[in-house]
């Protein structure tokens, strides 16, 4: 919000200063907002090459390399270091090894002691780590999630992209709604206006939550679990198949809008040329 809010007003602003600038009468401000949604269409594509590597869970998107695996490949995270440990299935504290493998729980770790308090507690000797290559001295985990890199080095270039896609959005977005006040006569002028306004809440405000939701929930590689023994948000998401899904969609709406900016380009040299 605080990079894309300036953007977006800066986009607004320079879309009705290039109109006014310009005199440009409504063909030239349907082919300038063609223009820019196809631009901006085109550069959402480089959306795709934005990477960030899943999450590696021990159990879940990574095997506990080095020990025996107990249980089922559906519920594999009782391996042979842990197995003595009875930890608990529904419970999620992630802790992350020095072998950059995080685990649901210390417990699902092997970690036998601890040192410290809150954010600064420190697992030890934990016999899942040991196992995966590591020496009695550097067996310990700390509490949370391990970093991924490749999600911190892509992370400028996305949100470079997401500004450059929202700004040029903006810049044709003015013309748009000059384009509806222009083609309408001043006596429905304020009917156009509800008009799109109703049609952008029923097609795209009030059901695209609920199909983007359902679709980013078939990503979801491990669901948490409420007190009350009912499912929970989801705890880790297969990253590459939420790209591809959530991109996916974003790209087929668009190329849709694409079509209808074509015609309407098509419809307005028709009638004002």
């Amino acid at each position: 919000g605080v990079v894309l809010l300036p953007i977006t007003i800066l986009g607004m602003f320079l879309g009705g200063f290039f109109i006014k600038k310009f005199k440009l009468h409504v063909t030239g401000m349907a082919k300038f907002a063609c223009i820019t949604f196809v631009i901006a269409y085109l550069l959402n594509l480089l959306y795709f090459t934005c990477n960030c590597d899943v999450l590696q869970v021990a159990g879940l998107t990574v095997p506990y390399s080095g020990v025996k695996q107990l249980s089922s490949p559906q519920n594999s995270f009782i391996a042979s270091c842990n197995a003595d440990c009875s930890c608990k299935m529904n419970q999620w504290d992630p802790v992350c090894g020095d072998n950059g493998i995080t685990y649901m729980t210390a417990c699902f770790a092997g970690c036998k002691s601890s040192a410290g308090f809150g954010k600064n507690m420190v697992f030890h000797n934990c016999s899942c780590v040991e196992g995966q290559g590591h020496g009695l001295g550097n067996s310990s985990a700390v509490l949370g999630q391990c970093q991924r890199e490749s999600c911190t080095k892509t992370f400028p270039y996305f949100l470079a992209l997401q500004a450059a896609c929202a700004f040029i959005l903006c810049l044709g977005g003015t013309p748009t709604y000059m384009i509806m006040f222009r083609s309408v006569s001043p006596d429905l002028k304020s009917f156009a206006v509800g008009i799109e306004t109703l049609g952008g809440r029923v097609l795209g405000g009030l059901p695209a939550p609920i199909y983007f939701g359902a679709l980013i929930d078939e990503t979801c590689l491990k669901w948490g679990t409420k007190s009350c023994g009912g499912s929970g948000s989801c705890r880790v998401y297969d990253t590459k198949a939420f790209r591809n899904i959530y991109l996916g969609l974003i790209a087929g709406l668009r190329a849709g809008c694409c079509l209808l900016y074509l015609v309407l380009y098509v419809l307005i040299m028709k009638r004002f040329k």
